[in-house]
C-alpha cells in the first residue's frame, strides 16, 4: 500500500495513469504467503544468538530478492496481474528497510532484557581446557546473548574455578549434576583426549529436554567446510579445498577489489576527503603526509603499504601503538581512531599488492617471530593482505590476542566468499567509531 501511494499519489513521481490500490489488494494474500515461505526457507525465523545487524540484513536482502523474483515470475506466467515495476521495486525497498529496522529494535530490546537477567538460558559448561576457557570468556563478555553459566564440569578436578566460574563436579558425576542443577542447555568443550567419555553423556541427554552443543577443540586448526564422500563403500568426511585456490574466485575477488577501489579513489578525491585529511596531517606536525612501511603480503612477498602519517616523524617503530602513545599527534589520534589513516591503502589495492579484505599485513621482523610462535601463522600469506579483515570486525584489531586473530584469519581464508567480503566491508563501516583497541 505504501509503495502504491508513493508511486501514484505522493506527487513525488510523474504519473500518466493511476492504478488503484484495489488492483493490488487481490494479490496481497499471495504476496504475504510467498514472503513468509521464503523467509522461513532462508532461516529468518530461526532463533540465532549473536547474529549481527549486517548478517541479518544480508539474509533479508536474499529473502526479499528471491520472493520478488518468484512473484514477478508468477505474474508474468499467469498474465493475470499487470503491475508497475516501480511499485514492485519500492515494495522491495520498503520491506527490506522495515523488516530490518523492526528486527534491530526487537533484538536490542531482547539484549537489554537478557542483560537484566530476563529470558536467559542457564547453561552448563563441560570442560576446563583452552577451548572451554575461551568459550566462557566470550559468553561472559557477551551477556546480551542470554547465556548464564551456572557451573563447569571438569575432566578430573572436583573443585576450583575456570575463568571465575565454579567447578561443580567431574565427568563421572554428569547425570547427577544434571538433576541437581537443572540446566536448560549443556555446551561440551572437551579436549580430544576426553572424547571417549562424551558418548555416555550424550546418551543421558537423549532422555531429557536439555539441549546441547559441542564446541570442537580443533577450532583454529580445522575451520574450512567439510564434504562427505565414500571410500571403499565407507562414508568419510574430507576438507574442501580453499575457495581462493581456484583462479576464477581469485579473478572475481580482484575485479571486485579493483572496481570498488577505483570508485573509492574518485569519490574521496571529488568530495574531497583525501585532500582534507592530507592537509590535516601536514598542519599537525612537520613531515611527509604519507607513511610508507615494508610489509609481508601474499606468498611472503614484500610490498610498501601506504598510510596517512599519524605519528611524529622519526618515531615510528614496529611496536604496537599503546593507549595515549606520546608518538601519536592529536590529528593522528583522530584518524587512527576512525581508521581514516588506512584510506591511502586503496592505492595498494589498485596496484594489486593488497585486497580490500584479507589478513592485515605485518612487518617482516614480526612475521619471522610470529611464524615460530603461532601455529599456522604462515597460512595467512596464502591470500593478499587486506585493508580490513574478519579478525578486525570481530574485535581483534590493534594490540589484541594474536593467536585469536590468526584463527579468524584462517577461517576467512578457508571460507571465503564474495558475500563474506561484502559483509566485512559493511561491518567495518559500522564499527569505525566504536572500537576500544583503535588508538
Amino acid at each position: 500500500m505504501s509503495a502504491n501511494w508513493i508511486r501514484f499519489y505522493s506527487g513525488w513521481i510523474p504519473v500518466q495513469f493511476i492504478t488503484p490500490y484495489t488492483h493490488y489488494r487481490t494479490f496481497l494474500l499471495l504476496f504475504v504467503v510467498v514472503h513468509l515461505m521464503v523467509f522461513k526457507y532462508i532461516g529468518l525465523y530461526r532463533q540465532r544468538r549473536g547474529l549481527s545487524g549486517v548478517d541479518e540484513l544480508s539474509k533479508i536482502l536474499k529473502a526479499v530478492f528471491i520472493a520478488s523474483v518468484l512473484l514477478s515470475a508468477a505474474t508474468f506466467l499467469t498474465q493475470f496481474f499487470a503491475f508497475s515495476r516501480l511499485v514492485i521495486g519500492l515494495s522491495m525497498f520498503l520491506i527490506i528497510l522495515t523488516v530490518w529496522m523492526e528486527r534491530i529494535l526487537l533484538r536490542r530490546i531482547q539484549i537489554a532484557l537478557r542483560r537484566r537477567g530476563i529470558g536467559v538460558t542457564r547453561v552448563l559448561i563441560v570442560g576446563t581446557g583452552e577451548t572451554a576457557q575461551v568459550l566462557i570468556q566470550r559468553l561472559h563478555k557477551n551477556l546480551g546473548l542470554g547465556y548464564r553459566v551456572i557451573g563447569v564440569v571438569s575432566e578430573g578436578k572436583l573443585s576450583g574455578n575456570v575463568e571465575g566460574f565454579k567447578i561443580i563436579g567431574a565427568l563421572p558425576n554428569f547425570s547427577q549434576l544434571l538433576q541437581k542443577y537443572k540446566p536448560a542447555e549443556v555446551i561440551f568443550a572437551l579436549p580430544a583426549t576426553a572424547h571417549a567419555q562424551l558418548i555416555p553423556m550424550l546418551v543421558s541427554l537423549q532422555a531429557s529436554q536439555i539441549k546441547y552443543k559441542i564446541v570442537s577443540d580443533l577450532f583454529g586448526l580445522i575451520t574450512q567446510p567439510l564434504e562427505n564422500d565414500v571410500l571403499l563403500d565407507m562414508p568419510i568426511f574430507q576438507m574442501k579445498e580453499g575457495p581462493l585456490n581456484f583462479w576464477y574466485n581469485r579473478a572475481i575477488k580482484r575485479i571486485f577489489d579493483f572496481s570498488l577501489a577505483l570508485i573509492g579513489v574518485v569519490v574521496l578525491t571529488v568530495i574531497p576527503v583525501l585532500p582534507m585529511l592530507a592537509l590535516g596531517v601536514k598542519l599537525s606536525s612537520p613531515g611527509p603526509v604519507f607513511f610508507r612501511q615494508k610489509r609481508v603480503g601474499r606468498d611472503g612477498k614484500y610490498f610498501f603499504m601506504l598510510k596517512l602519517r599519524s605519528m611524529i616523524t622519526g618515531t615510528e617503530t614496529v611496536a604496537f601503538t599503546a593507549k595515549n602513545d606520546p608518538r601519536v599527534t592529536p590529528f593522528g589520534s583522530f584518524i587512527r581512531k576512525t581508521s581514516l589513516d588506512e584510506l591511502p591503502q586503496i592505492f595498494n589495492v589498485l596496484l594489486g599488492n593488497m585486497s580490500l579484505v584479507g589478513p592485515r599485513p605485518e612487518v617482516p621482523g614480526l612475521v619471522e617471530k610470529f611464524e615460530k610462535e603461532i601455529p599456522r601463522y604462515f597460512e595467512r600469506h596464502q591470500v593478499k593482505s587486506g585493508i580490513t579483515g574478519w579478525a578486525q570486525v570481530n574485535g581483534f584489531r590493534g594490540n589484541t590476542s594474536l593467536h585469536e586473530r590468526v584463527k579468524y584469519d584462517i577461517y576467512y581464508i578457508e571460507n571465503w566468499s564474495l558475500e563474506l567480503d561484502i559483509k566485512i566491508i559493511i561491518r567495518t563501516v559500522f564499527d569505525i567509531f566504536d572500537h576500544e583497541h583503535a588508538y
